[in-house]
């Protein structure tokens, strides 16, 4: 069971351990996503753990820029 150490998440490495299991573009869509709401992330579902082993990351953007596109007005 996860315990917030680093190596547990992804996104809690990126976030709370300044690790970086992302691309660069990636990181910055989810830290964008965090300052909107974190909440957000459930939406996300496994894909992170996904993107940490270089799988589906062209999908990952496409489902990051629409996430932050819907709760971010547009701006992104």
């Amino acid at each position: 069971m996860p315990n917030g150490r680093p190596g547990d998440n992804p996104i809690t490495d990126l976030l709370s351990h300044d690790r970086h299991p992302f691309p660069p573009d990636i990181e910055e869509m989810l830290r964008k996503l965090a300052a909107i709401d974190p909440i957000l992330f459930q939406e996300l579902g496994w894909a992170p753990f996904e993107w940490e082993q270089g799988q589906n990351l062209d999908e990952g953007r496409k489902r990051l820029r629409e996430l932050l596109n819907e709760h971010s007005g547009g701006a992104v």
